[in-house]
């Protein structure tokens, strides 16, 4: 048996060192870069961003201070909901035992408003980081940059080389907006074409006031902005 064992230990070792050597033979290996959209992607009935400086090959564009709060409203208020019922359960379990009801009736009660008062807590800092959360997009040369910053979380930032970008486009979209009615509204949005993938910079229910951001992005990349067909209906908030 343990020669058994010490034959498959070196059988083992031999293969790895097979394996290390093809491995070193064959290089490093080397990945197609990425040029997935990571941030953004928002599409809306109003403009998102505001120009703070266009030239050519100089952007800088920022969301407005405002730009969020209507996406933070949700996980504010189904936040602040579940911890009033967690109160009341809590509330209820305190009573409950008070009455002579016994203290696991208590326990239980705050068992299970403690579970749902650490969701309600979750979906508050949620939508206080939704809130405080800021976007930017940069032209600085010869890259690309897409930031966005909270008060909540570490930035994230998604850079790309100037030269993977193949052109702007206009296309209209039909988004669903509303609260409890919801509706389809036309929009229009400015696309970035990057590689076989579409970005998504912006969009407007006026096309006039989508216009400035046009301008600015083709003037500081230097080209043209063609127009294509309306896409599919796209579920968003705005």
């Amino acid at each position: 048996m343990l020669n058994a064992k010490i034959q498959v230990s070196a059988l083992l070792k031999r293969h790895l060192a097979h394996l290390h050597a093809w491995k070193k033979e064959l290089g490093p290996v080397m990945s197609a870069p990425s040029y997935r959209q990571l941030l953004g992607r928002r599409l809306s009935a109003v403009p998102y961003y505001q120009i703070l400086l266009a030239e050519p090959d100089r952007l800088h564009l920022q969301s407005h201070p405002q730009a969020n709060r209507s996406a933070a409203a949700t996980p504010f208020i189904v936040g602040g909901l579940m911890m009033l019922i967690a109160l009341v359960i809590l509330f209820s379990g305190a009573l409950a035992s008070l009455q002579g009801l016994g203290f696991a009736t208590a326990g239980l009660s705050a068992a299970i408003a403690g579970l749902i008062g650490g969701l309600g807590i979750q979906r508050l800092i949620g939508g206080y980081a939704t809130a405080t959360t800021s976007n930017e997009i940069m032209l600085d040369g010869e890259t690309f940059t897409m930031r966005q910053t909270s008060r909540i979380g570490r930035p994230r930032e998604q850079r790309l080389a100037r030269d993977a970008i193949t052109g702007l486009r206009l296309r209209p979209y039909r988004i669903v907006t509303g609260g409890l009615v919801r509706r389809l509204q036309p929009v229009l949005a400015l696309e970035m074409l990057v590689g076989d993938e579409v970005w998504i910079i912006d969009s407007a229910a006026v096309p006039a006031e989508l216009q400035p951001l046009v301008n600015a992005l083709a003037l500081a990349l230097g080209t043209s902005v063609e127009r294509a067909a309306p896409a599919s209906p796209t579920p968003t908030n705005a």
